[in-house]
């Protein structure tokens, strides 16, 4: 058995146009400023920590965030829910659906991870009905930090299952390099999947043990989740 990590946004889905829309909202309300988030390097980061850096970019001063930061979390899940259509299975990405199928034949513990907060994930999973494949997620607003997500996973993982996950046992999937270093960090196997905002040239400089195009390759994903890693050339 593995701990399987999934990240949400870009890697198993798409709603950057969304997060688009509902940032640029929300900016002006709050701040009177035009703003989108995809004008930061978002990928991988926590909803705040994005507000954090595009109040930087437009000369907002950080406490102002900081102040209003549960606020702009609530109304942003407002936004982001309103914009949303109920039924979104278009947003899944390729070999997405496939892959999870197949893994819940196994005896894998497939979790999410996400700089989402919790109400942005309900909706994205309810919309797209992915949620059944997950056996909990850890969300941006629980952990000041990509590792802290990770490790509270394995925490959880571990407590539920009575099984200790440690090293190669623990296997983070995502499309940023953030989801990369973090597991690289706790020497957990690392897939990365050029599916989002990072370069698939970016993600390969970082080495991570495997790196895929897409996840339409959903046999080949199967085989590197359960490999010892270390092989960049199944993509």
């Amino acid at each position: 058995m593995k701990l399987v990590i999934f990240d949400l946004d870009q890697t198993l889905v798409d709603f950057i146009s969304v997060h688009d829309e509902a940032t640029r909202e929300l900016f002006n309300r709050f701040f009177g400023v035009d703003a989108r988030l995809t004008e930061i390097d978002f990928a991988g980061r926590s909803l705040v920590d994005n507000f954090l850096e595009l109040a930087r970019l437009k000369g907002i001063p950080e406490a102002k965030v900081n102040k209003n930061s549960r606020a702009l979390v609530e109304s942003y899940e407002k936004i982001f829910g309103e914009k949303l259509t109920k039924e979104a299975s278009d947003h899944v990405l390729p070999g997405v659906r496939k892959l999870l199928e197949e893994l819940a034949k196994t005896d894998n513990f497939v979790v999410l991870y996400t700089g989402d907060s919790a109400g942005i994930v309900d909706r994205v999973l309810k919309a797209t009905g992915l949620g059944k494949y997950f056996r909990f997620a850890v969300y941006g607003t629980e952990a000041p930090t990509r590792v802290g997500m990770v490790r509270l996973a394995v925490g959880r993982a571990e407590s539920i299952t009575d099984k200790k996950f440690s090293d190669k046992d623990v296997v983070i999937i995502g499309d940023s390099l953030r989801d990369v270093n973090s597991g690289k960090q706790l020497g957990a196997m690392t897939i990365a999947v050029a599916t989002g905002f990072h370069s698939e040239e970016k993600l390969r400089a970082s080495k991570p043990d495997y790196l895929f195009k897409n996840l339409k390759s959903y046999r080949k994903v199967l085989q590197a989740i359960t490999s010892l890693g270390n092989d960049l050339d199944n993509r």
